[in-house]
């Protein structure tokens, strides 16, 4: 890939980060070396090699402590993050004070690692460095289902066309928690978008419950209602009850796979 093409088209997606999230003062994509890769407009009004200079010493015995795969850094005015996105490259986030960033971080774990994606497609023959293990895995899992769903299609067609039953719908959500006396532990709470594109796909069918799958394979099924919060809505988040969330050994701003279950 060439170093030009990989670096504009970043530039690119931390200016996009920033429209998404308002709060993000700025963001920036550095190598193991400390070389800036990318940087997003904001970046112009911080002086971000200071920034990296004061970080050096922890580049430099990262590999002594196993590597550098998240730091946070919570100051007066904000906090600043910095997350391993592949195997050579991380990116700096500087966010405004009181601003949500888990939800920031969630989002950022779904854009960049899609563009990285994307990117290794266009130009096969100078592969970015390989991405995420979890991305990587999903992606083969997600092939190797569809085509078994293909071959059954085929094998009802030929048989009995007429049982023919419409595919189930599979969503990757952002995981939110939720906690408290009152909450129930068998019931998740996802956007009545999403619910209703899967009543629509389903030929109207009631959807009352959901199968919940994460990245390590661990499967579990309970009851599903709207979401009542309406500044979460089209964000592709789930509520999990954090007692569940326990059970599934997931955190918040994981990814999961989640479907509707038909009886």
């Amino acid at each position: 890939m060439d170093k030009e093409i990989y670096s504009f088209a970043m530039k690119n997606a931390l200016n996009e980060i920033g429209k998404i999230n308002k709060n993000i003062k700025c963001s920036f994509i550095f190598n193991s070396e400390g070389e800036i890769i990318a940087e997003d407009d904001k970046s112009s009004k911080f002086d971000i090699k200071s920034i990296m200079e004061n970080f050096d010493e922890i580049l430099e015995k990262k590999d002594v402590i196993g590597g550098l795969n998240y730091l946070e850094v919570k100051g007066k005015n904000g906090t600043f993050k910095i997350l391993n996105i592949n195997e050579d490259s991380y990116l700096a986030l500087t966010i405004e004070k009181n601003a949500d960033t888990q939800l920031i971080e969630a989002t950022v774990r779904v854009i960049i690692p899609t563009l990285l994606r994307l990117l290794e497609k266009l130009a096969p023959t100078h592969p970015i460095p390989a991405l995420q293990n979890q991305e990587t895995k999903i992606e083969e899992k997600e092939q190797k289902e569809q085509n078994e769903r293909e071959i059954k299609i085929e094998e009802k067609e030929k048989i009995e066309p007429e049982l023919i039953e419409p595919e189930i719908p599979i969503n990757q959500l952002i995981v939110d928690t939720i906690g408290g006396l009152l909450v129930r532990s068998d019931t998740v709470h996802i956007d009545a978008s999403i619910i209703s594109q899967w009543n629509e796909a389903l030929n109207g069918k009631k959807i009352e419950m959901v199968e919940i799958e994460t990245f390590n394979g661990k499967t579990v099924q309970c009851k599903v209602k709207e979401m009542k919060d309406s500044k979460l809505a089209g964000k592709g988040i789930i509520k999990i009850p954090e007692k569940l969330c326990k059970n599934l050994e997931i955190k918040r701003g994981e990814l999961v796979r989640v479907k509707p279950v038909i009886s």
